[in-house]
């Protein structure tokens, strides 16, 4: 490899770390518009059955890591990520389920307990559906992120950080 060569990489990484910071965001914001505008999925269960019903209005399939060792969260995360690689449906992989959670439920429940549980949403999956309107900066941002950067990158795929 020659200097310029090594410029040109090293460039390239710099700027890919770059995105991987601002697309945390971008999904962030993504998701809160979503649940806004009442056009997100949540749970296993319920996006299967959204999959099944209109698999073409799905714009986003988000996945966060399995905290668990649970062989059937990771079947069912399987066999969605199947369904949505065969239906041409984007794939997101998220690290901190947590900070999926805390999105969801807004901030100023950060901190719910197990006994409140039953209030918080399975956020073992996620589907963001299109806006029926015009799409949001923040959509386009993820879209263009997905098409260009997890479509040309090789395997392992990259994992997005959200924020806190």
């Amino acid at each position: 490899m020659t200097l310029p060569e090594m410029k040109e990489s090293m460039q390239i990484f710099n700027s890919k770390s770059k995105w991987e910071n601002d697309i945390g965001e971008l999904l962030k914001e993504c998701i809160y518009q979503s649940v806004e505008e009442k056009r997100i999925t949540c749970g296993v269960f319920d996006c299967a059955k959204l999959l099944k019903s209109n698999p073409e209005n799905v714009m986003i399939c988000v996945l966060p890591e399995a905290e668990s060792e649970n062989i059937s969260i990771h079947i069912q995360h399987t066999l969605i990520e199947a369904f949505c690689w065969e239906n041409d449906i984007r794939i997101l992989k998220v690290k901190n389920q947590q900070s999926v959670g805390n999105i969801l439920c807004g901030e100023k429940e950060k901190n719910v307990t197990d006994e409140n549980s039953a209030m918080k949403p399975d956020i073992s999956c996620l589907m963001i559906e299109y806006s029926g309107a015009k799409m949001s900066s923040e959509d386009q941002g993820v879209i263009w992120y997905h098409e260009s950067i997890i479509m040309n990158t090789d395997f392992p795929k990259p994992v997005i950080h959200l924020p806190d």
